[in-house]
């Protein structure tokens, strides 16, 4: 399957959801746009162009408030009246109703528009991200944040993915703790790793009971990495034990493998 159509599937997917969720229904009952008055989407059935369309007409009536120029405004707490294609040519296209300040649009509704077409941006962002791997909703917040997206956008934008499926930090969680324990790590520092990004390792299913991080595990883990990378310094106990702790190890299981290993160093020499 290519790249447009993984991303086609996703998008239905996503459009799915949230036109399938409680919070859709009662928006459209206030006249936003559900995902499928414009087209019909289906997982099975939509082509790359079909899927990618519908969903950018179904995320402008978003579960998170992100719709079109008047939702979105909402979504920020700003009234929006009507627009006019009269004035500084910022209004709406003819046929709208003009508002009462003489066709200019108000100053609270072009910045309400360029919230919510920011807020799209930075969700766009997030489904490219996640399409390559799984995401943390607090390390999407800060990554937003530095490429320059106003909090409120990077706020709107990862909640709407939290409510969608497409970011879930319980399932990041699973993924980085299965992969930081096939590379060597230690216990202790993949639940300092999930700390710093807000997430409890407890809502990992079968942590701990159901991985192999009990002392007798972790000092087998911790000597399989000794060997793999072997430390070079003159005191290679002391370094093996550095080297441990820096790779999460708690100090008891670190001080025995580097006990362990070294004496089987020596014994070798």
């Amino acid at each position: 399957m290519s790249d447009a159509e993984v991303k086609a599937r996703l998008r239905a997917q996503i459009a799915a959801i949230e036109g399938s969720s409680p919070a859709c229904k009662d928006s459209a009952s206030h006249g936003a746009v559900g995902p499928y008055r414009d087209a019909e989407v289906s997982e099975g059935s939509c082509t790359p162009d079909e899927g990618a369309g519908a969903f950018r007409r179904a995320s402008r009536s978003s579960c998170t408030g992100i719709r079109a120029s008047r939702d979105a405004v909402d979504r920020f707490g700003r009234e929006v009246p009507g627009f006019s294609q009269e004035g500084d040519g910022l209004g709406a296209a003819a046929g709208s109703p003009a508002d009462s300040s003489g066709g200019r649009v108000p100053l609270t509704a072009r910045t309400g528009a360029s919230a919510a077409d920011e807020a799209e941006r930075a969700f766009r962002k997030i489904e490219r991200l996640a399409l390559a791997r799984e995401q943390a909703s607090a390390a999407l917040r800060a990554r937003l944040a530095r490429e320059g997206f106003a909090p409120e956008a990077a706020d709107a934008a990862v909640d709407r993915a939290l409510s969608c499926g497409l970011v879930d930090d319980a399932r990041y969680a699973e993924v980085l703790v299965r992969s930081r324990l096939s590379q060597g790590r230690g216990a202790q520092g993949i639940a300092a790793e999930l700390d710093a990004l807000g997430i409890d390792a407890s809502v990992v299913p079968g942590w701990p009971e159901e991985f192999a991080v009990d002392h007798e595990s972790e000092v087998e883990r911790a000597l399989a990495l000794l060997d793999r990378k072997p430390p070079r310094a003159k005191n290679r106990r002391d370094a093996a034990f550095r080297c441990l702790v820096q790779k999460g190890f708690g100090a008891s299981v670190a001080s025995t493998a580097a006990r362990v290993w070294s004496e089987g160093e020596e014994r070798q020499c």
